[in-house]
């Protein structure tokens, strides 16, 4: 078994196979991904050219969204939903530069299996 396969045993990390939240961390600039996930990430780039220009897009409507909503809404409490890796400006510091006091909840879904 090569290092970094799983071997089909549920709860191991498969450094092989690509995965969408270390793709999207690759996009970002992020360095904690695998050689799949960037492979992964280039042949997308490759196909389609606007994919990084998209996701970095996306990521500043999530703070633009954030700082009007703890700002402008009064909005004190965030649900993050799909948080995948940490990244630049997470939610909780966007909205203390805006608010004092703040609560939010990071929320994923983990793709390693108990083996039940």
């Amino acid at each position: 078994m090569e290092p970094g396969s799983t071997g089909g045993q549920p709860g191991r990390l498969d450094t092989h196979t690509p995965n969408i939240a270390r793709m999207n961390h690759h996009y970002l600039g992020g360095r904690e991904t695998f050689q799949a996930d960037r492979d992964a990430a280039e042949r997308a780039i490759a196909a389609l050219p606007q994919m990084r220009a998209s996701v970095l897009a996306a990521r500043a409507f999530g703070r633009r969204a954030v700082r009007f909503l703890a700002a402008e809404a009064g909005i004190d409490q965030f649900l993050e939903l799909g948080v995948g890796l940490p990244v630049k400006d997470p939610v909780h510091e966007v909205a203390l530069e805006v608010i004092g006091d703040v609560r939010v909840a990071y929320v994923d879904y983990d793709h390693f299996q108990s083996g039940c």
